[in-house]
């Protein structure tokens, strides 16, 4: 007997299942796209506090030199303009500035005075804050969209299941490291900045302890206010100690010097000093740099054209101090004894032959054909009030700052 059975499908049992099974399946959907969402946003506020947080560093660079400046009489209001939104060229309203021009979730950012904050970072990486006491070498900033400052991020379909949206927040920290430049390297296609003149590292080291030129005054200068190292010229010191320099193959004109301080030294300059062993350069291990044809006051227009415009400069070490030799050999033949570098701006240049007057002011230095030598976070390789040798040069050449956290 053969048995018959209705194949029919029973299509009013499949639809109550798929509805059933359509439930979870627009929650996978719902978290997977607003998933997708929250990731992007937290990466564009990721982003957008690592970018504040290295622009503020940079504004702290200067204003960590400015603050060690020797014969520094206002540190308390330089430390107040740094931590707090004093202007538009400090730390915290650069990095609110830099902030803004970003977007999270399709909203520009905009980051509150109370989310920009200061610490000290030491050797080792621990991070410190409020900061005990100095200059802090570290900016930490949160950018949010929450509640507090922005709004919080808005959802798609998780609304279904109540969640309309969701705070998200953004943590950076940048600290500024320093370090001794010691050598220097050719880069295609960047120039290097370094005044072709030379001063005498003891000049330097005596600025730094005591504040005074070599004429044993301490000089402020009538734009800033801040102290400057008077170096040309001078009563009492023997010449040479601010004498021209060669910076790349040797040369014997005004126009080569006047190159060199307009426009800079070309990665051909570099290669030369490279290829001729005349870096790296030390106390220990000075090289023997060829001295310019003396300092010429029509020259002076080119000096001014650097004020304000950070460069290196040479330091040498003399052949005697007693008594004082600046250079060895003479004329054409004669050298100076590079030691290191300083990062320095020109606050002064005016008249001209016996007239000629220039000063220059420490300034934070950041030249990426600089080979620095230990960088740490500024502050760490030392106190800055005592100087020895060139390691003056630990807080006015700095690496590029570094995210810490």
């Amino acid at each position: 007997m053969q048995l018959l059975i209705n194949a029919k499908p029973r299509r009013e049992v499949m639809i109550p299942l798929f509805a059933i099974l359509l439930i979870p399946l627009l929650a996978m959907l719902a978290f997977s796209i607003d998933a997708g969402w929250m990731v992007l946003t937290r990466t564009d506020l990721q982003n957008t506090a690592d970018a504040a947080a290295l622009a503020g560093a940079e504004k702290l660079q200067e204003m960590w030199v400015q603050y060690y400046s020797p014969g520094q009489v206002s540190q308390s209001t330089i430390l107040t303009q740094a931590v707090t939104n004093s202007g538009p060229g400090s730390p915290m309203a650069t990095a609110e500035k830099f902030s803004a021009l970003n977007k999270a979730g399709n909203v520009n950012i905009t980051l509150l005075d109370q989310d920009v904050t200061f610490g000290f970072t030491d050797a080792q990486g621990h991070y410190t804050s409020p900061y005990l006491g100095g200059f802090p070498n570290t900016i930490q900033v949160i950018v949010r969209r929450d509640g507090v400052a922005n709004g919080p991020l808005g959802l798609f379909f998780a609304r279904i299941f109540g969640m309309s949206s969701i705070d998200i927040t953004a943590t950076a920290r940048a600290t500024i490291y320093s370090g001794t430049v010691t050598s220097l390297k050719a880069i295609p296609g960047v120039n290097a900045h370094i005044l072709p003149v030379a001063l005498d590292y003891k000049i330097w080291d005596s600025f730094y302890a005591t504040g005074q030129s070599p004429d044993g005054v301490i000089h402020y200068n009538t734009t800033n206010a801040d102290p400057q190292l008077h170096v040309y010229p001078y009563p009492g010191n023997a010449p040479g100690s601010f004498g021209l320099l060669d910076v790349g193959p040797p040369a014997n004109n005004v126009p080569a010097f006047r190159n060199w301080i307009d426009d800079g030294e070309t990665p051909n300059d570099m290669n030369y000093l490279v290829n001729n062993n005349l870096v790296p350069v030390s106390l220990a291990a000075p090289k023997q740099w060829k001295c310019g044809p003396g300092l010429k006051s029509t020259l002076e227009s080119d000096f001014a054209s650097q004020m304000w415009v950070p460069n290196l400069l040479p330091l040498f070490k003399a052949v005697s101090y007693s008594p004082y030799q600046a250079a060895t050999g003479q004329g054409q033949g004669a050298t100076y004894a590079i030691v290191g570098f300083v990062g320095v701006d020109i606050s002064a240049a005016s008249g001209s032959g016996s007239n000629l007057d220039i000063q220059i002011q420490p300034s934070a230095v950041i030249d990426p054909t600089a080979v620095l030598l230990n960088q740490l976070p500024a502050g760490t390789q030392g106190s800055p009030l005592t100087p020895t040798s060139t390691s003056n040069t630990t807080i006015t050449t700095f690496g590029s700052a570094k995210l810490t956290n």
